[in-house]
């Protein structure tokens, strides 16, 4: 039972269990739904990923965004395709994104203000890397570079170009942090698509990662 995009994952994983079929714990692909729950996840098992902070309702986003340090990056905690993802510079653009992006969430349901996530912003360079997972083992089939710069304040993917013209060293990287993380969050097998970045240092930082194939 393979599920395509992000809303049918979860189901996916639900029908292979019941089944008994190969596939994800559901938990597991639940967690690749829940941005807090990936990112709690990874820092339990050492996983490189950007600080973060959860802005509840009541949260001042200026003093979160400080604690984090300019710039950031907020987002809900839900979605995929860099929806209501946007870097912030300082105060008063955090202030204004946070309201934007529940302004988006709110008018898909009525009650109070949604909590969003605050994200360190890393910069550096962006890939996709394309994977299966076979008993907890991935298999990489392909790393997408992103030659368009991705520094904000909006993440639209415009271009994606295959094979990476990145180094071994750091192709070799990718591969195994890109593995740690699907094992962090408990996934074992099918399609894997991961978003991550590459920074200016050479250190691979995992952006986000989802039980899919490329699209969602």
């Amino acid at each position: 039972v393979i599920g395509v995009d992000d809303q049918g994952v979860v189901a996916a994983a639900a029908a292979s269990a019941r089944l008994g079929l190969r596939g994800n714990d559901p938990a597991a692909a639940v967690r690749t739904r829940d941005k807090l729950a990936m990112r709690t996840a990874l820092e339990g098992e050492g996983v490189p990923q950007p600080p973060y902070r959860l802005l509840g309702p009541d949260d001042d986003v200026e003093r979160v965004g400080a604690e984090i340090g300019w710039p950031c990056v907020i987002k809900p905690l839900g979605g995929s395709a860099s929806r209501g993802v946007i870097r912030v510079d300082g105060p008063e653009e955090a202030i204004r994104a946070a309201a934007r992006i529940r302004a988006m969430l709110s008018s898909k349901g009525s009650g109070p203000p949604p909590p969003l996530l605050v994200e360190g912003y890393v910069g550096g360079r962006e890939v996709a890397v394309e994977g299966l997972l076979e008993g907890g083992r991935l298999r990489v089939l392909a790393v997408f570079d992103k030659p368009d710069p991705m520094e904000g304040p909006f993440f639209e993917e415009t271009l994606l170009v295959t094979p990476s013209r990145l180094p071994a060293p750091i192709l070799e990287a990718l591969d195994e942090v890109t593995g740690r993380a699907a094992g962090a969050l408990g996934l074992s097998e099918g399609a894997l698509h991961a978003e991550l970045r590459v920074d200016d240092g050479g250190r691979v930082v995992v952006l986000e990662l989802a039980a899919r194939s490329v699209g969602g």
